[in-house]
């Protein structure tokens, strides 16, 4: 697909602000080992290797700025930074985006420090979409039967065709994100999609 705007330029943030506290882990999940590096380790690498992003931003929880500084300093292109997390993954976001200038047909991409595994050509597709749609997100289907509850009762079955399970990277357009930007949050969203959607914006299916 033909790009719609020649002259954009790719921003990535890297959320590494979790503590571990829902794996029950002493040791934050981003910094968790495999193949010898930490896990934050392959997933900047990931993207240093797609080689279309005008620069990364990793966003670290306060507790652990200097060891992300210290483990990913050596990793960093010169226009890269780390800046320190709020108290929410929204908050974070924000923070990160401090660091940016985003023009409105850039693209920023929104990617969990922990998930070292998707793809270039996901990137790609997505970045495809983020053009074309404004804001996108990875998602996978489920093969599995989904059950509903309701007040410790099963209530109905949900039928897997409707259901998406959101992945990140998700993304997002400069034009549609300056809007965001000026709209109130309440409640405070989750991710980038929820602040999307609770804005009355679509996801592309």
């Amino acid at each position: 697909m033909k790009s719609l705007f020649l002259s954009e330029k790719i921003y990535v943030l890297i959320l590494a602000g979790g503590t571990g506290t829902r794996m029950g882990s002493e040791i934050p999940k981003q910094f968790l080992e495999f193949s010898n590096e930490p896990v934050l380790i392959h997933t900047l690498k990931k993207f240093q290797s797609w080689k279309k992003q005008k620069q990364i931003v990793l966003v670290s929880h306060s507790e652990s700025i200097s060891k992300t500084e210290s483990i990913c300093g050596p990793f960093l292109e010169n226009q890269d930074c780390i800046v320190e997390g709020g108290e929410t993954r929204h908050g974070s976001m924000l923070r990160g985006l401090s660091a940016l200038t985003i023009q409105s047909e850039d693209i920023l991409l929104i990617h969990d420090a922990a998930r070292p595994f998707v793809l270039l050509k996901e990137l790609d597709l997505l970045c495809e979409s983020i053009r074309e749609n404004g804001i996108s997100t990875l998602a996978s289907r489920t093969s599995e039967t989904v059950l509903e509850e309701s007040n410790g009762k099963t209530s109905s079955f949900l039928d897997r065709e409707h259901i998406w399970f959101m992945k990140t990277p998700q993304g997002i357009r400069g034009d549609i994100l300056k809007e965001l930007l000026t709209l109130p949050t309440d409640p405070i969203p989750t991710d980038l999609c929820s602040w999307a959607l609770t804005a009355g914006k679509n996801l592309p299916s």
